[in-house]
């Protein structure tokens, strides 16, 4: 053994409340998070290569234990963290593909991200044409865009291309970048 069990789990547990308490996180993240800062912090210098693996053995049974000990106290949960995320998202014009993409990497799970999606009305059409709103109007595209933006060639192709690009649909950025809107 490289390091005690009850060192690791101290550190790792200092890592992980320290962590929550700046950011809410998914099971998947919190893993992640722990397990680089274990293989950063928790391997010792002088220790033998050769133990490498049975430290990392190690460490991913006390990172295990510890993310579903968070999980049953409630200090970490997909669910509440994918709407969270997904809400804030959205206010700032986020595509629901992006939101999607996002909290996939977050390491959320598929079923989650869709209830996520549904339970807020964050995959339906009037909240994905006031996202792209929002995301013209801070990007300063089509109607939102200045006279001398719009006077350039190609402006058009330009602002529905950055449209695209954000997630948002075609026929959605259409509508929403030619279309006069009330300020």
């Amino acid at each position: 053994m490289v390091i005690s069990d009850d060192k690791l789990n101290r550190r790792l547990e200092n890592k992980a409340l320290s962590y929550l308490a700046r950011f809410a996180s998914s099971e998947a993240n919190l893993r992640q998070v722990l397990s680089r800062f274990g293989r950063r912090k928790c391997w010792p210098k002088d220790a033998d290569p050769a133990l490498e693996d049975k430290f990392l053995i190690q460490l991913n049974q006390a990172i295990d234990a510890l993310v579903s000990r968070y999980a049953k106290l409630g200090y970490v949960d997909d669910a509440a963290y994918a709407h969270g995320r997904a809400r804030g998202m959205r206010v700032r014009g986020t595509s629901g593909k992006k939101i999607s993409q996002y909290l996939l990497a977050k390491g959320v799970e598929e079923e989650v991200i869709n209830q996520t999606m549904d339970d807020d009305d964050i995959g339906s059409h009037d909240a994905e044409a006031e996202a792209a709103k929002t995301y013209a109007r801070r990007r300063k595209l089509g109607q939102y865009a200045s006279p001398h933006s719009r006077s350039k060639a190609n402006w058009e192709h330009r602002h529905l291309a950055s449209m695209v690009r954000a997630g948002f649909g075609f026929n959605v950025s259409k509508l929403v970048l030619f279309t006069e809107h009330d300020e």
